[in-house]
């Protein structure tokens, strides 16, 4: 059962790997969209920070013992949220797409050690955000960004 310091560990590892992959991206490569289907590094990184902004007042309802998810709201159009979070951003640089997701970065972080130990552990609503949003999300476009970058040298 992975525990809130286990959890918070491995999700800060991610999200180191994932910035040491794209910090020396350059902003030619980091915008070429064809790094995630048709998507770029900037998009990749602004739909992670669109993720990060919307569930880190999910985090924050848990922590006071509500439900995450706001009355109404509804998460499961997953396509339409990227689109969404992309689209607000607009055009980006690298610098700025990675300075946006450190920002929201720690404010995921900083919520999610506002929830109490005992809401983390197998099949717990705090894993599974914290998962999701975080380390899953980080690992997986790390490596679809490495691959990208592999092939474009």
């Amino acid at each position: 059962m992975p525990s809130k310091a286990e959890e918070l560990s491995a999700m800060d590892a991610a999200f180191e790997r994932l910035i040491d992959i794209v910090r020396p991206v350059d902003d030619a490569h980091g915008t070429w969209k064809e790094a995630h289907g048709a998507w770029s590094v900037v998009n990749l990184l602004q739909h992670m920070d669109g993720w990060l902004r919307e569930m880190t007042p999910a985090l924050e309802r848990l922590a006071r013992g509500e439900r995450p998810t706001p009355e109404g709201v509804d998460y499961s159009n997953f396509d339409a949220w990227n689109a969404k979070f992309v689209e607000v951003r607009g055009e980006q640089t690298v610098a700025e797409a990675i300075a946006a997701i450190e920002e929201s970065y720690a404010a995921f972080r900083a919520a999610a050690e506002g929830v109490d130990a005992g809401r983390f552990g197998d099949n717990k609503t705090a894993n599974r955000l914290v998962d999701a949003s975080g380390t899953h999300h980080f690992n997986e476009h790390a490596g679809d960004i490495e691959k990208y970058l592999a092939g474009t040298h």
